[in-house]
């Protein structure tokens, strides 16, 4: 009797294995930007780009973890510093990618100086469902918001029916930007303008 129960919690019942998806699932590769288009729809008047890629070791990880309450597995956190005809700055835009329910859906976070959200544009979508969240009538909710708004759904944020996945990765990652933005450039915001 004892080792049929453990052959029992082994293999576990017919049905608790989860099938893997099927391709119409998952979803085909949506392309709706191209990075040069993305960062001149989040600051239109910016005259010049500068492109920084910043390194995160694992204590920055951690950190970041522990404030957003995900892990963040990124190792380094690229921005384009936008600047304005005087060579100014208006703000960074930084590419990003967090996975929806089952693909990552890549998308830019524009911050304005002031460490709040300028925009957010869609450039890929993987997915079968929830590409609603690409459209400025979602994306406009999250202008204005800054590390001390929650971005959560039902909180700040209108879900989308069908598209909860692909929300709750805009917020983490729109989230993240703001943290590593605020961490990155808080203090060298003087010495960048």
């Amino acid at each position: 009797m004892v080792g049929g129960l453990i052959l029992v919690l082994a293999t576990g019942s017919p049905g608790s294995a989860q099938p893997e998806p099927t391709p119409e699932e998952i979803g085909q590769i949506q392309v709706y930007l191209t990075e040069t288009e993305a960062r001149t729809r989040l600051f239109p008047d910016a005259a010049a780009f500068e492109r920084r890629v910043t390194a995160l070791d694992s204590a920055t990880r951690s950190d970041l973890s522990d404030r957003l309450g995900r892990r963040v597995v990124d190792d380094s956190f690229a921005v384009y510093i936008a600047r304005g005809d005087q060579g100014e700055l208006l703000g960074y835009a930084a590419i990003t990618e967090e996975v929806g329910k089952y693909r990552p859906i890549t998308f830019m976070v524009g911050v304005k100086q002031n460490l709040s959200i300028s925009d957010v544009a869609v450039l890929v979508y993987r997915e079968s469902r929830g590409a609603q969240v690409r459209r400025q009538r979602f994306l406009r909710q999250y202008r204005g918001k800054s590390m001390d708004d929650p971005v959560r759904i039902n909180r700040d944020i209108i879900n989308i029916t069908g598209a909860t996945m692909s929300v709750r990765a805009l917020n983490f990652g729109v989230r993240k930007t703001l943290a590593l933005t605020e961490l990155v450039y808080r203090d060298s915001r003087a010495s960048l303008r």
